[in-house]
């Protein structure tokens, strides 16, 4: 009951604010809008959906490399097309996340060292949506520095990353973060920060390969912010290409705190907001919303597919 009652409070969100948006915008011209979409451009956007699995795929494997790891791509393309399907059907990302620490569990030997992988993987992502939306709000100018709360969360998450770099950079921090907690004192604990230590030891000393796992994150951002573009492009709104480089990942940023069913409804009414500011209708960002996101849902129904392929004995990491 105690774990229900979070979900069912997330699904009431989503769906309460999915119903209001909906009784408040202008129905028959966002279904004229998502009926007379250019298909050739949403087959663009499917591409680029496609080029951001793979970029995804090649940055954790690059950061298993810099581990001592080695995995087939093609292992890993199947475990992240999985991940992908679980974050989309279940109520958080974490899902997904866990499909992932599973698959390489098979390759590492270490649950911990796996999802130490995993968290670099995740941090370098908002690291980069973040430096993307900071380069957007910079540049875009007047344009766009006026959207809503852009400014507050740039300034919040800007203290947050600056904390994890010191943490990162700082030998010895997070060492005295543990003892002062207390957590040192209980041996399960104990050991499994030193696991996670000794993985944060070795990207340290591998810092090529976690400056180039960063640069993959800022293209697969990018790619991000160009789908949307596309499926802007298809629905033929006048979306100004900087104003999407700060609304999408600023939204996608937002949207992650777990207040909704996968940040449904939350990333609508940001788009709302957003796409009143800079002077395009309602039933233009409840479309791009909508067709983006779901067309991003219906895409990783192939992860489904691979699922239910597996063998029961099959080692999804490619290991021997």
């Amino acid at each position: 009951m105690k774990r229900t009652a979070p979900l069912l409070a997330k699904i009431a969100v989503s769906l309460g604010l999915l119903a209001y948006l909906l009784r408040t915008t202008d129905l028959a011209a966002l279904d004229q809008r998502v009926r007379t979409g250019d298909t050739i451009l949403l087959a663009a956007a499917v591409v680029l959906y496609g080029a951001m699995m793979l970029v995804s795929t090649w940055r954790w494997r690059l950061l298993l490399q810099a581990q001592g790891y080695e995995a087939p791509l093609r292992h890993l393309s199947a475990s992240y097309l999985v991940a992908s399907f679980f974050n989309n059907f279940l109520p958080s990302n974490i899902g997904g996340d866990v499909i992932r620490v599973r698959d390489s569990t098979h390759l590492t030997g270490s649950t911990t060292t796996s999802l130490a992988v995993v968290a670099i993987d995740r941090i370098l992502g908002f690291g980069a949506l973040y430096l993307l939306a900071v380069v957007a709000f910079v540049a875009g100018g007047q344009a766009v520095r006026h959207l809503a709360g852009a400014r507050v969360v740039l300034l919040g998450l800007g203290l947050v990353f600056s904390v994890l770099a010191y943490v990162f950079f700082r030998p010895g921090t997070a060492r005295t973060l543990m003892a002062a907690s207390g957590l040192s004192a209980f041996p399960w604990a104990r050991e499994r920060f030193e696991v996670v230590q000794g993985a944060v030891h070795v990207y340290r000393r591998e810092m090529a390969a976690v400056w180039t796992a960063f640069g993959a994150s800022v293209a697969l951002q990018a790619l991000v912010v160009w789908y949307y573009y596309a499926v802007a492009r298809a629905l033929r709104i006048d979306l100004p290409l900087a104003a999407c480089f700060l609304m999408v990942p600023l939204c996608t940023l937002v949207q992650a705190v777990p207040v909704s069913f996968n940040g449904w409804g939350i990333r609508e009414s940001l788009f709302i907001v957003y796409f009143g500011q800079v002077g395009l209708p309602r039933d233009n960002a409840l479309a791009f919303s909508l067709v983006g996101a779901g067309l991003i849902v219906l895409l990783s129904l192939s992860g489904a597919v691979v699922w239910t392929s597996r063998g029961r004995g099959a080692d999804p990491s490619g290991a021997a």
